[in-house]
């Protein structure tokens, strides 16, 4: 279901940033879509770090092949078994102690719709593994939250040094989350797209 901010957003910041307007104008039809299973959102986000989009999607296609992917089969799965499957030790580590959270019920799913972002943030980042990059991809694409910025996506870096020539290492993210506010998500997703057609999903 597309995000009911989005339409709005599109307009407004067409209208505020030039080279914005142009992907958006170059772009398909496409729009953010938020998935209604939270688990399977940090699943994806923790398996999707540090590595391509390609490459997390062939490892979660075998991992789906041997156990559903919710906490109660995450968590008695041999790690041999996922790691047969392409999952790093450390992301092992990381999806069990995230299952073993919301198991006991340290962690609450319910209690962070009604959270702000920064909380968001500092709520899921008791999990191990799971730092502000991945807790910004939960914001997005679970609770979609409008103005979320994630400065340490490489996604984006590189998506402002191609497109508003930014130096790598010295980019002014606060100019451009200024810029966009308060849909610096629709931007971000755009300057996804930008660098990779494939629609980006978590």
């Amino acid at each position: 279901m597309k995000v009911s901010y989005w339409d709005k957003a599109v307009k407004d910041l067409s209208s505020k940033d030039k080279n914005l307007k142009e992907i958006i104008l170059n772009s398909d039809d496409s729009f953010l879509e938020t998935s209604k299973d939270p688990f399977l959102t940090l699943f994806n986000s923790i398996l999707g770090q540090q590595i391509s989009v390609s490459a997390a999607a062939s490892i979660k296609k075998k991992v789906t092949s041997i156990v559903n992917i919710d906490p109660f089969s995450i968590i008695k799965v041999k790690p041999e078994l996922l790691k047969n499957c392409g999952v790093s030790r450390m992301k092992i580590d990381y999806l069990k102690d995230l299952s073993s959270k919301i198991i006991d019920k340290s962690i609450s799913f319910k209690e962070m719709y009604s959270m702000p972002d920064n909380e968001v943030i500092e709520y899921l980042t008791k999990v191990k593994g799971i730092g502000t990059w991945t807790a910004e991809m939960f914001m997005i694409f679970h609770l979609g939250r409008s103005n979320v910025f994630p400065v340490k996506d490489i996604g984006i870096i590189n998506s402002l040094v191609k497109i508003y020539g930014e130096d790598k290492k010295n980019i002014n993210f606060k100019k451009y989350y200024l810029l966009w506010n308060p849909w610096n998500t629709v931007a971000c997703w755009y300057l996804w797209k930008n660098i990779d057609q494939e629609i980006i999903s978590y």
